[in-house]
């Protein structure tokens, strides 16, 4: 708690008396005690000063004092102190006068208290504070570097680092997708994502700050090996001190050292489950055990279910970094691979729960959904697989749903049309998504996708995207570019969605 002009009026030991201002002016905080007898003290007030005088050198008449009264305040001065003596046995009525009229706190000191005792009481109480925030400061640090050495450090960091702040944090990867963060924090994550760009472009050792909804923002980005890797983002409804921007300081090397030590491992452990995941939905199963074998990645044994989880952009580390620690999947040793960018797959044996699991995990992540099929024996994998991902691509689904592939009728037009020659034609109508000479770094494919999943409704397909329906609607535009025909056409829009699920079987 900051010292206030109320707590020195409040000391005993002090003797002080309030002769001029109100009570709330009184509730400011004292950063110093200056002792000054200079007609005007004000160039010398860096603001929160309690400005101790005897009067000697004030100039006479209630203008000039009005004056005198008027740039302490201008300058910042919390209160004045007017120490009484024989030359002045009262504070001057004038003073007092313009203490009033200017709002700023008068106190009058009496001549036995001396302004060296005012100024030791105010040194004293600043030192401590000072000590106070100094071993917070340490505590805080240790805390976040203990639990740097958690399995996942940054989500711990992160979590820790709120707490020491009594704030939020949000923690964003290179694309500003969340990787971690409180609920507080998240609803702030568009307005963050804004300045993301602005911040790139001032380097990789700057910050930048910002009001956000009345609170005060500081967002900083997170550096490994000269390049910008994350962000984090804290925010709450006053500013930092600066003890515990050091504790914001460590936060950052922690968090980049996680990203430094954990960037190459990691991506070479997800590389590995993702080679183990696709040699055993293409039926060689021995081969895929063989691997995992080789590369320390175990594959389940056994009756095993499939699965497919999705999110829209924004959230497809957050659903990865999830689903890799989560406690129920790694409980029944499942094997959880990125299949593509906001795709994660998992291979798990049956077990009592392993659905609710799934179900639990597809909540905690905005808007993520996915399909899993029934029990199936290894060697009808590539089956299960192709029916799973035929059923997570014939609809949007629901938030938090998981649809069982073995409750929805996927045979129908879908297998009929699962032929060499239909396959063919399919990709080639979708080929000039892809074609490098558009020149496009979108995913159009999962715009497309996503449009048409969403019956042509902008709102609903801009929002599961994570982007504008302007940004949408210039997407589209590339698409009709790219593929020459009319998205408006119902004709066109069926055999597009027809050619999706037949290219995505390949």
């Amino acid at each position: 708690m900051p010292l206030t002009v109320e707590k020195l009026l409040d000391r005993p030991d002090l003797k002080l008396s309030q002769v001029a201002g109100s009570p709330e002016a009184c509730r400011s905080a004292v950063t110093w005690a200056l002792i000054s007898e200079l007609p005007d003290p004000s160039p010398y007030i860096d603001g929160g000063e309690l400005v101790l005088t005897t009067g000697s050198r004030l100039a006479p008449g209630f203008a000039e004092r009005r004056e005198y009264v008027r740039r302490l305040a201008q300058a910042g001065a919390v209160a004045l102190g007017f120490g009484v003596s024989s030359f002045y046995p009262d504070v001057p009525e004038d003073l007092v006068a313009a203490a009033e009229e200017t709002g700023l706190p008068l106190l009058s000191v009496p001549h036995d208290t001396g302004f060296a005792a005012i100024s030791r009481v105010v040194a004293d109480f600043i030192s401590d504070e000072r000590q106070k925030e100094l071993t917070y400061a340490v505590a805080a640090q240790r805390d976040l570097t203990r639990a740097s050495l958690s399995s996942y450090a940054a989500r711990a960091i992160v979590e820790r680092l709120a707490k020491a702040l009594r704030g939020w944090t949000v923690l964003l990867d290179v694309d500003g997708a969340v990787r971690a963060g409180a609920p507080a924090g998240r609803m702030h994550v568009p307005r963050i994502r804004i300045e993301l760009p602005r911040l790139r472009e001032r380097g990789t050792s700057s910050s930048l700050s910002m009001t956000v909804a009345g609170e005060a923002v500081v967002l900083l980005p997170l550096t490994v090996r000269g390049r910008i890797r994350g962000f984090l983002a804290i925010g709450r409804s006053t500013p930092l001190t600066s003890a515990e921007q050091s504790i914001v300081t460590t936060a950052v090397s922690l968090l980049c050292a996680d990203l430094h030590s954990a960037w190459g491992v990691l991506d070479s452990e997800r590389r590995q489950r993702l080679a183990v995941f696709k040699a055993a939905v293409e039926g060689d199963i021995r081969l895929a055990a063989s691997i995992g074998h080789a590369l320390g990645t175990d594959l389940p044994e056994g009756d095993l279910r499939v699965a497919i989880l999705g999110v829209p952009s924004g959230h497809e580390l957050e659903l990865l970094e999830h689903a890799e620690g989560d406690y129920g999947l790694r409980n029944v040793c499942a094997l959880v691979a990125e299949w593509e960018r906001g795709r994660v797959v998992v291979l798990m044996p049956p077990a009592e729960g392993d659905t609710r699991t799934l179900e639990a995990l597809l909540r905690r992540i905005p808007l993520a959904r996915g399909a899993v099929s029934d029990p199936t024996p290894a060697k009808d994998l590539p089956e299960a697989w192709r029916q799973v991902r035929s059923v997570f691509n014939s609809a949007p689904g629901t938030a938090g749903r998981l649809t069982s592939a073995g409750d929805v009728a996927t045979a129908g037009l879908m297998r009929h049309l699962d032929t060499d020659e239909a396959r063919g034609w399919a990709s080639a109508l979708l080929a000039p998504l892809t074609d490098k000479k558009n020149n496009s770094k979108v995913d159009l494919r999962h715009t497309l996708r996503t449009f048409l999943a969403h019956n042509g409704q902008s709102d609903a397909s801009a929002s599961a995207l994570g982007i504008h329906r302007h940004t949408l609607r210039y997407r589209m535009g590339k698409v009709v570019e790219a593929l020459g025909r009319e998205i408006d056409d119902p004709t066109t829009r069926a055999e597009l969605w027809i050619a999706l699920q037949l290219d995505d079987q390949l």
